[in-house]
C-alpha cells in the first residue's frame, strides 16, 4: 500500500484533483506573480480542431474533479493570462492543513478538502468562508457535486453526503477501508473505489450501496465515465470496466503495471497514466492496445492523471515535465521541463494547458507548442489538481493556502 505521502502519493484528485473543471477568509501578502519568456517549442503549431465550447454549470448541476464523467480535463474558456490574485484563503490558521487534491467550482462557490479533515465552502468573489463541514480524519480526495449535495471520502473510509446549502451532514457510509481515490458521478449514481479495493456505487439519496464488486488491489482514483460504463485503474495494473446499471464487469485489461490515477476516456480510446514512465492508451472495448507512451525519463511514475482535448493528450509526470502526446499515434507533440515533479492533473481551458508543480509554480503553456506563457508562485508546493470556472482559477498548496486567480494586470 502506498500513499501520496509515504511511498508513491497517489493522486486522488485524479484520482479524483480537480479541480473541478466547475469551479475562505481572505489573507494578503501572498506571494505574487510574474510574467515569464516563452521557452523555445519542441514542435511547430498545430491546426486546432474544431470543438464546442465548454461553459460552466448552472449551481445544483454536477461538478468533480477534471470535470468528472469521463475526466477529459477540458475546462470552460477563460480569458488569457496575465492573470492577478482575487484572493486567498488559508485552511487552518493554527496548524498546517495541505490541499491534496483539486478543489471544485459549482454555483458561485468553491469546495475544496483539506488534510485535517475539513470541507470548505468559498465564495469565487469574496474567498469567505460559507461554511465549514469538520470530519476526524483527512481527506484526500476532491468533492464531488451533484444537485443540491457534495459527496467526499476520508481517510478512514467514510463516504459523506452534505447539503451545500448548509454545510449540515445528510447521510454518511463506512466503506471498511480508507478513500484515496476520489468520486465521480453519471448524473444518477456515485462510483468510488477504496484501498480495499472494492468498486461501490451508491444511492446519491441515502448512500445505499447499490452494488459493489472486488478489484484486485487498491483503487486510487476516480473512473472515467462513459456509455453507461465505469472505467477503473489501479495497483492491480488492470483497466476494468463495469456496467453502472448493474455492477457487471465487463473485462480486465492487463496494463502490465500499477496505476495512480484516473482512466480517461476519449472518443473510443482510454488514456491511464502509469508507473514505470509510460502513458498507456486502450480501445474502450478492452480488446486494443493502441500505443504506449515511454518517453518519461528515468521511468519516474505518471501520478497525474491526463487531459485531452484537440487531439493531445498533457500529462504531468515525476520526471519534472509535461508531456503533450498525440492521440491518434502516440508520439511526443512536446515537453515542457519544470524544476519540481509534477503530480498535479492539467487542466485545458481555449488552448492553453494551466498545471501546478511541486517547484511551487502554476504554469500556462500552449496546447500546440508547449511554449509558456506565463506562471505563477505560490508559497508551497502545488501538488494536486485545479478548477477553472466562472473566470477564475482555484488551486492549493502544500501548505494549505487556496488561490483564486482572474485574468488581469
Amino acid at each position: 500500500m502506498w500513499t501520496r505521502r509515504v511511498i508513491i502519493g497517489a493522486t486522488a484528485a485524479a484520482g479524483i484533483a480537480a479541480a473541478s473543471l466547475y469551479f475562505l477568509k481572505t489573507r494578503s501578502g501572498t506571494p505574487g506573480s510574474q510574467n515569464a519568456p516563452a521557452s523555445r517549442p519542441d514542435a511547430p503549431r498545430r491546426a486546432r480542431v474544431l470543438r464546442p465550447k465548454r461553459v460552466d454549470p448552472p449551481g445544483g448541476g454536477v461538478a468533480a474533479a477534471q470535470g468528472g464523467g469521463a475526466m477529459l480535463g477540458v475546462a470552460p474558456d477563460i480569458d488569457p493570462p496575465p492573470m492577478k490574485l482575487r484572493w486567498t484563503y488559508l485552511t487552518n490558521e493554527t496548524d498546517r492543513a495541505a490541499v491534496d487534491a483539486a478543489p471544485v467550482i459549482s454555483g458561485g462557490v468553491v469546495y475544496v478538502a483539506d488534510a485535517r479533515g475539513m470541507v470548505h465552502a468559498i465564495d469565487v468573489k469574496t474567498g469567505e468562508a460559507k461554511w465549514k463541514y469538520s470530519t476526524e480524519d483527512g481527506f484526500a480526495t476532491s468533492p464531488l457535486i451533484l444537485g443540491d449535495r457534495l459527496f467526499i471520502g476520508d481517510l478512514t473510509g467514510v463516504m459523506y453526503g452534505v447539503s451545500i446549502d448548509t454545510g449540515k451532514l445528510i447521510w454518511k457510509r463506512e466503506t471498511e477501508a480508507p478513500i484515496h481515490a476520489s468520486a465521480n458521478s453519471d448524473g444518477t449514481h456515485i462510483l468510488l473505489g477504496n484501498d480495499g479495493a472494492d468498486v461501490l456505487c451508491l444511492s446519491p439519496e441515502d448512500g445505499k450501496v447499490l452494488w459493489k464488486a472486488q478489484a484486485g488491489d487498491r483503487i486510487n482514483a476516480a473512473p472515467g465515465i462513459a456509455d453507461g460504463r465505469a472505467f477503473y485503474s489501479g495497483c492491480d495494473a488492470q483497466l476494468r470496466a463495469y456496467e453502472i446499471a448493474t455492477g457487471k464487469e465487463l473485462f480486465a485489461f492487463d496494463l502490465g503495471v500499477l496505476s495512480p490515477a484516473s482512466a480517461v476516456i476519449a472518443g473510443d480510446r482510454v488514456i491511464v497514466s502509469l508507473d514505470q514512465g509510460q502513458v498507456m492508451c486502450v480501445g474502450t472495448d478492452g480488446k486494443t492496445k493502441y500505443w504506449v507512451y515511454e518517453q518519461i525519463e528515468d521511468q519516474a511514475l505518471v501520478n497525474a492523471s491526463a487531459a485531452v482535448c484537440d487531439g493531445i493528450v498533457v500529462v504531468g509526470a515525476r520526471d519534472r515535465q509535461v508531456h503533450a502526446i498525440d492521440l491518434k499515434t502516440g508520439k511526443r507533440v512536446w515537453a515542457y521541463r519544470a524544476k519540481g515533479d509534477v503530480d498535479g492533473s492539467p487542466v485545458i481551458s481555449d488552448g492553453r494547458v494551466y498545471v501546478g508543480s511541486h517547484d511551487k509554480k502554476l504554469y500556462v503553456l500552449d496546447l500546440d507548442t508547449g511554449s509558456l506563457i506565463w506562471q505563477f508562485t505560490a508559497g508551497r508546493s502545488i501538488e494536486a489538481g485545479l478548477a477553472i470556472g466562472q473566470g477564475v482559477v482555484v488551486f492549493g498548496d502544500s501548505a494549505g493556502h487556496v488561490y483564486c486567480l482572474e485574468p488581469g494586470k
